[in-house]
C-alpha cells in the first residue's frame, strides 16, 4: 500500500473526492517502516527495490543535518515521522530537538514547538567572534538584545564585557522561552 496519494477528482465529475487523513497515513507509514523510539532509528518492514532490504535502516542526511525517508516519491523528514509513529498525528507546527542533534530522532529528543521556541534553542551564530548568544559588539562595548516572538528586537543594554551583556541575555530569554532558552 504505502502512502498513496489518491487522485482527486473534479467537483462533479462523479467519483468523490478521498480526502488522505492522517490515520492513512501513520498506517502507512507503519506498513513500510518499523520504528525504534529509544534508539530513533527507522527500518524497513518491506524491500524497497535491490538496494534496500526488510531490516535496513531507512533514511539519509538532507544536507542540512536532517534525516529524511522517501516514500511514494516523496521525501519526509524522519522526526516528523517518528512523531507522526508514535502520536498518531503530525505535529501541529514545528519539532524542536531537544539536544540539537538534528539526526538524533529518539522520541525522548523531540518536543513540539512554535517557530520562536525552535529558534531560542539555536546556538550562537557561526560567525560570532566572541561566541555569545544575544550579544554584539557596540564600539568598544557591548550591547545585548533579544527578539521575542513576533516583536522586534528588544535592547537589554550596554555593558564593558561580553559577559555581563550575555548574562543579561540569560535572564531575558529564560523569562521568554523558558525551557527552550539556550545558553549557547
Amino acid at each position: 500500500m504505502g502512502l498513496e496519494r489518491e487522485k482527486s477528482t473534479p467537483r462533479g465529475a462523479g467519483a468523490p473526492e478521498i480526502e488522505i487523513t492522517p490515520e492513512m497515513i501513520e498506517a502507512g507509514v507503519k506498513e513500510l517502516l518499523r520504528y525504534d523510539p529509544d534508539t530513533g532509528i527507522f527500518r524497513w518492514r518491506v524491500a524497497k527495490s535491490a538496494n534496500v532490504h526488510v531490516g535496513d535502516i531507512a533514511g539519509s542526511d538532507n544536507g542540512n543535518g536532517y534525516l529524511r525517508i522517501m516514500i511514494d516519491e516523496r521525501h519526509y523528514r524522519c522526526h516528523r515521522l517518528a512523531w507522526l509513529y508514535c502520536h498518531g498525528q503530525w505535529p501541529a507546527a514545528h519539532l524542536d530537538h531537544i539536544n540539537r542533534d538534528r539526526a538524533d530522532n529518539r522520541i525522548a529528543n523531540l518536543r513540539e514547538a512554535t517557530r520562536s521556541q525552535n529558534m531560542a534553542n539555536r546556538s550562537s551564530q557561526q560567525n560570532s567572534t566572541h561566541g555569545f548568544k544575544g550579544v554584539i559588539r557596540n564600539h568598544k562595548r557591548w550591547s545585548a538584545r533579544i527578539k521575542p516572538p513576533k516583536n522586534k528586537y528588544i535592547h537589554l543594554g550596554t555593558f564593558d564585557t561580553p559577559q555581563e551583556a550575555h548574562d543579561a541575555y540569560l535572564v531575558a530569554a529564560h523569562k521568554i522561552y523558558g525551557e527552550f532558552a539556550r545558553a549557547e
